[in-house]
């Protein structure tokens, strides 16, 4: 059952994490020892199962029972350095002890080896505020592999938290932490949360329709107790907490099924004492990729739009799960590519303008590099749902003229010196260097005198910039000349221009020029986007934008069907959708006449 079936239920809710091992900041494990393969830092990374069911030479792995030699890069998480005796009793209790930044406490999780099946028995866990015990809890005769520790009442400003393990499940075995983490969560619907706000956009309304676009989120929560600004949660309204907004709709059994939006970041807090309601505003994670500064893709021949799109999200700490690129502009070779130093959200933009793609954050939470190829979903939004209709006409919703520039790359056989530096190096210190160089180059070369007790650690190369680091490895200062050189880049911008003379003749010329990218390299490239963007802009086209009851199963670049109160039709591509929840839900969506 969806929300048209039963439009007087709907339901919002939002979770926010306050901290957990993506967010906390200044994380540290001490340990009473480890084993010779032992990894406490992963008790914080959220890992599920080890790697392997290890074999520990204890007397507890049998012949046949699946067991492997434990070793290097293997998810085990703490090994403690010490064995408990055969009726499981440490002589010398090992213990751990996590270190953060002021946090809540209001639950604790630890896991043993879940693949062992091996866990503590007996424990205390202590809670400090920087060196000072204030509470400690005492678990006796656990007979469990996963542990959740509840407080009741929240203890704030905790700064660490020191696990004392004194009897293990198995005899001669050691202690083994797989977890010893907790994320800080609430929930907030029904009387705490007064309104929100989603904004998924594919492009700015009056763009060409192609191009990298981060959405934003508007909450209004209920400042509880005060626990905003005067209560537990306040160490914790900090910037970049974790914001995911849903909307249930119940069904026949009276059950809410609810559906998430994408993940959005706190990017500002409003709490004000003279009202209960404290209002936040996100971005989504698109929006941290314009701070990561990329040093340019060096100039490389026959490379695809792809790869490209790889190398900049890759080089902006993303994960191969953390986003999904066209396969299709695999297709899109670039003869002689290269970027210009910038940040990753204008390089990323090129390679969209360049493959005219759109770059977004589904509510996946994954960042999705596309072409737009619509997907045939149809839903009709009718006269009985809808509260405003508009048709839009914008400059960029017709034109007759477009024009777009391509970029012609001519290596040559000049070398130039780009870029000369002097240097002073600490004794066994490192420099980390971005230099600007003077002009385009090609192959580009590093070098430095003396360079006797100094070692390149690493070189990003790229075209007008470079990124370095010289390690001094002797015991005395050293002051070096750092020298960067390669072959001169030649480039000459061109123009295509597609024109619909017929329509001038009519209607006046209405221009418009493309946005540029150094990844549009040909006169058939640029023709051929020229030409479809002519077809898109021509007399005729425009957009549809309807506020109405709403149907959260329409995406972006979904199609729908629209039927205003003549009767008259159109069919559409979203390229922008507006949830607002208030208690019922009113959605806005914009789409590309099709």
């Amino acid at each position: 059952m969806g929300y048209n079936d039963n439009p007087r239920r709907v339901f919002g809710k939002v979770n926010i994490i306050y901290s957990d091992s993506e967010l906390s900041m200044g994380i540290s494990v001490e340990t009473s020892g480890n084993g010779e393969i032992s990894y406490p830092d992963q008790v914080y990374g959220a890992y599920l199962t080890p790697t392997i069911k290890a074999c520990t030479m204890d007397g507890n792995s049998t012949m046949g029972g699946g067991h492997q030699m434990n070793g290097l890069e293997m998810i085990t998480g703490w090994w403690s350095d010490v064995h408990c005796g055969t009726d499981g009793v440490f002589e010398k209790p090992p213990w751990i002890k996590l270190n953060f930044i002021e946090r809540p406490m209001l639950r604790w999780w630890l896991e043993g080896d879940n693949k062992l099946g091996q866990y503590p028995v007996d424990f205390n866990l202590e809670l400090y505020q920087e060196d000072v015990l204030v509470d400690t809890r005492e678990i006796r005769g656990n007979d469990k592999v996963a542990v959740s520790i509840n407080y009741s009442v929240p203890l704030v400003s905790i700064t660490s938290i020191k696990m004392v393990i004194l009897k293990w499940s198995h005899p001669n075995a050691k202690a083994k932490l797989l977890q010893y983490f907790d994320i800080v969560e609430e929930e907030y619907l029904g009387s705490e949360l007064k309104e929100f706000e989603v904004l998924e956009e594919l492009c700015k309304e009056g763009d060409s329709g192609f191009g990298i676009n981060s959405d934003t989120a508007t909450f209004t929560i209920h400042n509880k107790d005060r626990k905003f600004d005067r209560g537990y949660l306040k160490s914790l309204i900090l910037l970049g907490r974790k914001v995911t907004p849903y909307i249930g709709t119940e069904n026949e059994k009276g059950e809410i099924k609810y559906t998430k939006f994408a993940t959005f970041y706190a990017d500002d807090w409003s709490i004000p004492q003279s009202d209960i309601w404290i209002k936040l505003q996100c971005v989504d994670k698109l929006s941290s990729i314009q701070r990561v500064i990329f040093t340019g893709l060096p100039y490389t021949e026959s490379v695809s739009l792809y790869e490209i799109a790889e190398t900049i999200l890759t080089s902006s700490g993303l994960k191969t799960h953390q986003y999904s690129i066209d396969e299709s502009i695999k297709k899109d070779i670039i003869e002689k590519a290269y970027l210009l130093k910038g940040n990753a959200w204008e390089c990323l933009q090129s390679v969209c303008f360049a493959g005219m793609c759109n770059a977004y954050i589904n509510r996946d939470d994954v960042l999705v590099v596309k072409k737009q190829e619509v997907t045939s979903k149809n839903i009709l939004i009718k006269p009985s749902s809808i509260i405003s209709y508009e048709r839009h006409k914008k400059t960029t919703d017709f034109c007759n003229c477009v024009q777009v520039n391509y970029t012609e790359v001519m290596p040559t056989t000049t070398k130039i010196v780009a870029c000369e530096n002097l240097l002073v190096i600490g004794a066994g210190e490192s420099v980390t260097l971005t230099a600007d160089y003077s002009g385009l180059i090609v192959d580009s070369m590093i070098s430095f005198l003396p360079s006797i007790g100094i070692e390149l650690a690493s070189f990003e190369k790229g075209v007008n910039a470079g990124k370095f680091t010289l390690k001094n490895t002797s015991d005395e200062v050293i002051v070096t000349t750092v020298k960067i050189e390669g072959f001169s880049l030649s480039t000459r911008t061109q123009s295509v221009v597609a024109s619909d003379e017929e329509s001038i003749d009519t209607w006046g010329k209405q221009e418009y020029i493309y946005e540029g990218s150094d990844l549009i390299q040909s006169y058939s490239r640029a023709e051929e986007i020229a030409t479809l963007l002519l077809s898109r802009m021509k007399t005729g086209n425009g957009n549809v934008k309807i506020s109405w009851r709403g149907d959260l199963a329409l995406n972006l670049q979904d199609t729908f069907v629209s039927e205003d109160r003549y009767g008259d039709t159109d069919k559409c591509a979203v390229e922008f959708n507006q949830y607002k929840f208030d208690g019922g839900l009113t959605q806005t969506t914009r789409g590309r006449l099709i």
